[in-house]
């Protein structure tokens, strides 16, 4: 936490806005990844088996509602307007990416400015004290690392919301299966855990 409010107090208001936008933007783009997995499924469903257009009871509204001639055209239009989704998909991940990029370009050109001001209001005897070489560093190495760093954080955050909404879809189909599921990852993680640990004491 000390170092957030340490970052927080780097950045300035319209910064900590457009840091707010892309945690907001990364959910927007999970819920994107996850619709695209999910559709995949019903497709495929459909693609393999023309029976269960009527069987279910979606599949059943959405060709009765838009009056399709036949399980052929229903089958196409599903896939044309897959790919469509898929397409709009691509073009947010690029947009989220660019805009990702871009915040973190403008944190570096900040945080160095700020640095470097900081540094020219220091009295002469302090700064003679200093080593120009580590001043140097902390103005362009650490503070590309500390971009580098928010850009890592906010890619990780994308990650982690996307698995979590697939495990919320995954026990929303079916809890009893994903529970299972969940305890044999969990054995598993704790034996290569103790097992990697015991040879690393070794």
């Amino acid at each position: 936490m000390e170092y957030i409010q340490k970052l927080l107090n780097l950045l300035d208001k319209k910064t900590k806005g457009r840091l707010l936008w892309l945690v907001f933007f990364s959910l927007i783009l999970s819920l994107i990844e996850v619709a695209g997995i999910s559709a995949i499924m019903p497709f495929v469903d459909i693609t393999t088996n023309f029976n269960s257009i009527h069987n279910n009871q979606y599949y059943q509204w959405l060709f009765s509602f838009f009056n399709f001639e036949s399980d052929t055209n229903f089958a196409i239009t599903f896939g044309l307007v897959l790919f469509g989704f898929y397409v709009f998909r691509g073009g947010v991940n690029l947009l989220y990416n660019y805009t990702l990029a871009n915040f973190t370009e403008n944190l570096y050109a900040q945080t160095t400015k700020k640095l470097f001001k900081v540094y020219l209001a220091m009295p002469y005897q302090v700064f003679t004290m200093k080593n120009s070489s580590y001043l140097t560093k902390i103005i362009v190495t650490e503070a590309a690392l500390m971009s580098q760093v928010v850009y890592s954080v906010l890619l990780m955050l994308s990650e982690i919301l996307i698995v979590a909404l697939l495990y919320v879809l995954m026990l929303v189909t079916s809890w009893k299966i994903t529970l299972v599921f969940t305890a044999i990852l969990l054995i598993k993680m704790i034996f290569l855990t103790k097992k990697i640990s015991t040879k690393i004491k070794t």
